[in-house]
């Protein structure tokens, strides 16, 4: 996580990519879901930082495609491309119960049920693949990925901070 000079968590969600269209529209990558009209925005590249405000949000292919207040035109959102999109922790949705943000388990305890034993501890979540996966350092050391699906997840307990996978004879 970042921090701004006023010590409000920032979360990261995303990347713009590219320009889209003449009127300044940008396309971002990430936790689209969040991108809202309305939104206050940090967008960062190295030690550039520029406060915005969304001021439109659609969906194009799968892709969230925003509105910046101030951008205008392509050139401008153009120069846009390679920033990182941050929010403030404050303003991301709520999420339904048993749903969780990465950064809220990340650090969790990765227990496996089937060995009766933890595993490791939850260092990310890959999300660009065909599934989530776990990334886990484990007790040992190495580096263990799980696919995140019905198969292997078997519940998340946030009073203890513990992620429960049931995985198959030989997986690790």
């Amino acid at each position: 996580m970042l921090k701004t000079r006023d010590q409000s968590e920032l979360v990261n969600i995303g990347r713009v990519t590219s320009a889209v269209g003449l009127r300044g529209e940008v396309k971002v990558s990430g936790d689209s879901e969040n991108l809202k009209e309305g939104k206050n925005l940090l967008l960062r590249r190295g030690k550039q930082e520029i406060e915005a405000r969304c001021t439109g949000a659609r969906y194009q292919k799968n892709t969230v495609v925003i509105k910046i207040e101030g951008v205008t035109d392509r050139n401008a959102a153009e120069e846009l491309a390679g920033y990182e999109v941050f929010l403030r922790a404050s303003e991301l949705d709520e999420l339904p119960e048993g749903q969780h943000y990465v950064r809220d388990i990340v650090g969790y305890s990765v227990y496996d049920r089937a060995s009766d034993e933890t595993i490791g501890t939850l260092r990310d979540v890959i999300q660009n693949t065909a599934q989530n996966v776990l990334d886990i350092e484990a007790t040992d050391g190495r580096q263990i990925m799980i696919p995140a699906v019905d198969a292997f997840m078997r519940g998340i307990d946030d009073d203890k901070e513990i992620i429960e996978v049931e995985l198959i004879p030989g997986f690790l």
